[in-house]
C-alpha cells in the first residue's frame, strides 16, 4: 500500500507518484537507513567501480568535516568519516540478498500472469536504483535504473522479456558476490543459482539422515546444500546464504551448540530459521535453544512436521514487514518510522483513530503499533473495534504508552494487545526493533498456519468455504455473477499406490502450482480435501469458467509432474462447475451443486468438465470445448 493520503502522513517510502509526507527521510540516513526519496542528498564525486566497500567513499586529501549538533561542533577527519561509511556499506549490502530474493519472487510471479507482479517487482528496482547510489553503489544503481526504464516502456511479459528480466537481476547478484562483508571474507566467486527458489543449508555427519533432511526440504521447494562438518561462516557467499539452516545432532565430535550459535550470533548472515534434528544422543535442548535454535525435531518428524515448519517459514516472505502505526505525535512517529525503516520495515502512519480504520479496510498490516492516547478515541478503544472484526483476530497489536502502571497493562491486554513498549522509545530503540519483528513473524507464521493448507500452501477447506460465501455476498452488492470449480484428481489413488506417498504429495503440490499459474490474480484456489481442489472465479460466466477450466487441464497436460527419479507423472483433473446466482445463493449450494456436476463428470469418464444442472451429456472430454445439454 502506498503511504497514507489525506488525514496521516506517510512514513514510508511509498510507490512512484504518492503523496505522502515522508516523516523518516533525512533522519534514516543520518541514523545508518535508506534515505526517503523525497529527501535524499546529492552524493557526488564517488569513485567509480566495483562493488563493494570503498568503491563510493570520498577521495582526497586531509579534509575536516564539521558537523554541528545539539550545540557541539566536532571534527570528524576523513579516516573516521570513510570507516563510518564503510560501515553503511557494510550494513546495506548485507540486506542485499533479502531484497534480491523479493525482486526473484515478484519475476516468479510475473512469469505467472499475476496482475500487479510487474508495478511490484518496477518498484522495488526503482528503491534499488536511488538507494544503491546513496550508498555509494554506483554499478547496481545503473543496473537496476536501466531495467526499470526497460519495464516502463513495456506492457507484454512474454518468456523473452521474463528471461531479461532475470538476467538484469542475475548481474544484481554477481555484483553482490564481490562484497567483502563482516570479518573479513574477501572477494567471491560462486555462481548464484539461476532459478528462484528458497536456500537452505543441512549441517550433520549421520548421512541418511543428511540425505532424508536434503530430500524432504526439496520437495518443499528449497535448493539444498549438504556439508558434513562447520564451515566458516564468513566464507559463503552472500547470494547463497541459506533461509533455513538444519544442524543434524548426532556424532559426539560435531558441536550442535558451537554451530547453533555460530550461525545465529551474526545478525547479518543469521538464517530466518536454525533448527535441530535431535537423534536422541544427549543433546542438552535447553542449551540448543540458548544458542539460537529455533525449534527442534526429532528423525520421526522430519518428513511431516519440519516440512511443514520450513514451507511455512518460506511462505510468510522475507522483511519487509508492513505496520500501521497510530501516532498522534508526529516527533514520536518520526522517531518509530525511522528506527523501523533502518530495519527495512515499511511504516503507515496514521494520525487518529479514523485514519487507521481507514488504512485498514484497504490493506491487512503484519502489526498495529498502537498509541493509547489519541485525538478522537483512545487506544483501548480502538483496539477493541478492531478486534471485533474476525479478520483482524490474529493481527498484533503493540500499545505505545506512556502509562507505566500494572492497570494500564492490564487494560490494554484486555483490549486484545499482544504486548506493550513504554514511552519515551528513544530509549528502548533496541526492543522496538525486536518486538516489531519478533511480532510480526509470529503473526505471519500463525496465520498461515490457521488459513493455509499445510501441504500445497493454497487456502484450507475452511478458509476456501469462507471466502466461498464472501464472493456470494460481495456479488449480491454488486449484481454479479461468478463461478466455483471443484477438481478432482484422476486416479491418484493409483499414484500412491505405485510411487508412494511422498510422491504422491510432490503431485498434489505440483497440481497447486499449476493452477497457480493459470488462475489471475484475483481468482481463488484452495484445497477442499484429499485430492480435491476449489477454485473461485470472481466476475465469471458459464463460459468463462469453462473456459478456464480447460486451460487448467491443458496446462497439467503440457506440464507432467515428475519424480525425483526423472519418471513423469502424467496428471489428469476433473471438474464440475456452479455459477452464481443461477446454480446456488450459498457458498455451501454452490459448493454442492459443483460437487454433483464433478460426480457428473467422473463417472462420464474422467478427465472432463460439467456444468451444474445439466444431463450427463454435458460432461465434455479434455480438448473439447464446453457446451450445454
Amino acid at each position: 500500500m502506498v503511504g497514507g493520503t489525506s488525514g496521516g502522513a506517510s512514513v514510508w517510502r511509498g510507490e512512484p507518484g504518492s503523496q505522502g509526507v515522508s516523516l523518516a527521510g533525512d533522519a534514516a540516513h543520518q541514523r545508518g537507513g535508506r534515505p526517503d526519496r523525497g529527501h535524499r542528498r546529492q552524493t557526488g564525486g564517488y569513485r567509480a567501480g566495483a562493488l563493494g566497500p570503498g568503491a563510493g567513499v570520498r577521495g582526497g586529501g586531509a579534509v575536516e568535516h564539521r558537523t554541528v549538533g545539539s550545540g557541539v561542533v566536532n571534527d570528524i577527519t576523513d579516516e573516521t568519516f570513510e570507516k563510518a561509511y564503510a560501515q553503511l556499506q557494510q550494513a546495506y549490502a548485507a540486506e542485499l540478498p533479502g531484497r534480491f530474493a523479493e525482486l526473484r519472487k515478484d519475476l516468479a510471479a510475473l512469469a505467472a500472469g499475476e496482475e500487479d507482479a510487474a508495478a511490484s517487482l518496477r518498484n522495488r528496482l526503482h528503491q534499488l536504483a536511488g538507494s544503491g547510489g546513496s550508498h555509494g553503489f554506483p554499478e547496481l544503481s545503473q543496473i537496476a535504473r536501466e531495467a526499470e526504464q526497460w519495464m516502463i516502456g513495456h506492457q507484454t511479459w512474454d518468456s523473452v522479456a521474463v528471461k531479461r528480466l532475470d538476467g538484469a537481476i542475475d548481474q544484481l547478484t554477481s555484483l553482490l558476490d564481490s562484497v567483502p562483508l563482516t570479518g573479513g571474507t574477501g572477494e567471491f566467486e560462486t555462481e548464484f543459482p539461476h532459478t528462484f527458489g528458497w536456500q537452505a543449508r543441512v549441517v550433520g555427519q549421520h548421512d541418511e539422515l543428511l540425505a532424508t533432511v536434503a530430500e524432504t526440504l526439496t520437495t518443499a521447494g528449497f535448493r539444498v546444500t549438504e556439508h558434513q562438518e562447520s564451515e566458516d561462516i564468513s566464507a559463503i557467499p552472500a547470494s547463497v546464504r541459506p533461509d533455513i539452516l538444519v544442524i543434524i545432532g548426532d556424532a559426539t565430535d560435531f558441536d550442535t551448540r558451537a554451530t547453533a550459535a555460530a550461525w545465529s550470533s551474526n545478525r547479518e548472515l543469521r538464517p530466518r530459521g536454525v533448527i535441530l534434528v535431535d537423534t536422541g544422543k544427549g543433546h542438552d535442548q535447553l542449551g540448543a535453544v540458548a544458542a539460537g535454535v529455533d525449534a527442534i525435531f526429532h528423525p520421526d518428524q522430519i518428513q511431516d512436521d519440519l516440512a511443514y515448519y520450513a514451507k511455512t517459514l518460506a511462505r510468510i516472505g522475507v522483511p519487509p514487514s508492513n505496520v500501521l502505526l497510530v501516532e498522534d505525535d508526529l516527533a514520536q512517529a518520526q522517531l518509530v518510522a525511522s528506527a523501523l525503516e533502518s530495519s527495512n520495515i515499511r511504516v503507515n502512519h496514521a494520525e487518529n483513530a479514523a485514519r487507521a480504520q481507514e488504512i485498514l479496510a484497504q490493506e491487512i498490516p503484519d502489526l498495529i503499533l498502537l498509541d493509547v492516547q489519541l485525538p478522537d478515541l483512545d487506544g483501548f478503544s480502538l483496539a477493541r473495534l478492531i478486534r471485533q472484526d474476525p479478520k483482524y483476530n490474529l493481527l498484533p497489536i503493540v500499545f505505545l504508552t506512556g502509562r507505566g502502571s500494572i492497570s494500564s497493562h492490564i487494560e490494554a491486554l484486555r483490549a486484545g494487545a499482544d504486548d506493550f513498549l513504554t514511552k519515551p522509545i528513544d530509549q528502548s530503540i533496541n526492543l522496538l526493533l525486536q518486538v516489531v519483528i519478533t511480532r510480526a513473524e509470529r503473526g505471519r507464521r500463525i496465520r498461515e498456519m490457521v488459513h493455509k493448507d499445510g501441504l500445497t500452501g493454497l487456502l484450507n477447506h475452511a478458509t476456501l468455504m469462507a471466502e466461498l460465501q464472501n464472493a456470494v455476498e460481495y456479488a449480491q452488492r454488486n449484481d454479479e455473477e461468478f463461478a466455483f470449480l471443484m477438481i478432482d484428481i484422476d486416479h491418484f489413488k493409483r499414484v500412491n499406490d505405485r510411487h508412494g506417498h511422498l510422491v504422491g504429495d510432490q503431485v498434489l503440490l505440483h497440481v497447486a502450482h499449476v493452477f497457480q499459474s493459470v488462475a489471475r490474480a484475483s481468482d481463488l484456489i484452495g484445497r477442499y480435501g484429499g485430492e480435491e481442489f476449489g477454485m473461485v472465479l470472481r466476475r465469471s460466466d458459464r463460459d468463462g469458467a469453462g473456459s478456464v477450466a480447460r486451460k487448467l487441464q491443458a496446462a497439467l497436460r503440457e506440464r507432467p509432474a515428475t519424480t525425483k527419479d526423472g519418471e513423469t507423472v502424467p496428471v489428469e483433473v476433473s471438474i464440475g462447475i456452479s455459477v452464481y446466482p443461477g446454480d446456488g445463493s450459498t457458498g455451501s449450494t454452490l459448493a454442492h451443486a459443483a460437487d454433483v456436476a464433478l460426480y457428473q463428470a467422473k463417472t462420464s469418464g474422467r478427465n472432463r468438465v460439467a456444468f451444474a444442472g445439466h444431463a450427463l451429456g454435458a460432461a465434455t472430454p479434455a480438448g473439447d470445448p464446453p457446451h450445454e445439454a
